[in-house]
């Protein structure tokens, strides 16, 4: 039971299920709408979303039902490795339906979603401190009224400040018109840069791995997520670019989805701490917009950690991109 079961008799909370795919896409996209979020919601997206290997729905996920219409929604996902500072990360996802806000839902599955974070927390991890972590929103804009609603789904800050929750990273979404300003010419430092073969798969993961091992909140990707990240149906490997070095070690990489139509998402971007200083990044960066205003697209976008250790916000300035937003991640220790 929960909290907020008694606030509507006609409300009922199950576990989701593959039958839920087209009602859990109206609802996200009931939600962009409503939040400005920009971020609609397919069917092939969202059934890769919940078939995620090392989720369970019948014990990770909840959902709230108004008869057939899917009104909420909680999922849990804790990695199966441990972040950077040695804490078992536990993700919080979630949606209310607009017009079923107010009513406790949230806060509901708040409780759920945390209680089963914790036992997978432990069951994963024994022993370990963890923390929880839960997406904030987008900053307001500096030109909104101050006594406004929140948008971009930063409504959810109060309640996550009530439950103990404090802003713990900012994260800068930044744009580029396509093919904009001309790119500088890059040597690649003897290295092979072109679209990675498929079976440059587990040789990426690797490089991924070492550039995102000294980064904030970061924790290793394991094989299978990464096959469905490679294999999504929004991939677009032929406009993902890797810097090739001796031995077929992949340098530095850009991996280049489309999560919205015309424009072109750089979803990852790294280099191996030894490759760093060499323009690698530089370069397959340069690759792939290339690559994506040959194929037609108008813009990129990608996002960047607002303290940056390496200093990527200067080199995405420096190739032309523009600070659009500012989003944040909420996070609350595992007691």
């Amino acid at each position: 039971m929960t909290s907020a079961d008694t606030t509507a008799d006609s409300l009922t909370w199950t576990p989701l299920t593959l039958e839920d795919v087209p009602a859990l896409t109206a609802l996200l996209n009931r939600v962009d709408q409503a939040d400005d979020l920009g971020e609609p919601a397919e069917e092939a997206g969202t059934r890769e979303w919940l078939t995620m290997p090392g989720r369970d729905l019948a014990l990770d996920s909840l959902a709230v039902r108004q008869g057939e219409e899917l009104v909420a929604v909680s999922l849990v996902d804790v990695h199966i490795a441990l972040d950077r500072d040695g804490r078992a990360r536990c993700q919080l996802l979630g949606a209310v339906d607009p017009v079923h806000r107010r009513r406790g839902l949230g806060t509901a599955l708040f409780e759920h979603g945390e209680r089963r974070a914790a036992e997978l927390a432990s069951e994963r991890h024994p022993g370990t401190a963890a923390v929880f972590r839960a997406s904030g929103g987008r900053d307001p804009e500096a030109s909104a009224p101050a006594e406004g609603p929140l948008t971009g789904g930063a409504d959810v800050r109060p309640l996550l400040e009530r439950r103990g929750y404090r802003r713990a990273r900012s994260w800068l979404a930044m744009t580029r018109e396509l093919p904009g300003a001309d790119l500088p010419a890059v040597d690649p430092d003897g290295a092979r840069v072109s679209a990675p073969a498929d079976t440059e798969r587990e040789a990426t993961r690797l490089a991924h791995l070492a550039a995102f091992a000294d980064h904030w909140g970061s924790a290793p990707i394991g094989e299978e997520r990464w096959t469905v990240l490679w294999s999504s149906h929004t991939a677009r490997r032929e406009l993902s670019t890797i810097a090739v070095g001796g031995e077929g070690t992949v340098l530095a990489y850009a991996i280049a989805m489309e999560d919205r139509p015309g424009v072109l998402h750089l979803a990852l971007v790294g280099t191996r701490p030894e490759a760093r200083g060499r323009g690698l990044a530089r370069a397959v960066i340069a690759r792939t917009l290339a690559a994506g205003a040959r194929a037609g697209y108008a813009s990129a976008e990608l996002e960047v950690d607002a303290e940056s250790l390496t200093g990527a916000t200067r080199l995405y300035d420096a190739l032309g991109f523009t600070r659009e937003h500012v989003y944040a991640t909420f996070e609350k220790p595992l007691d």
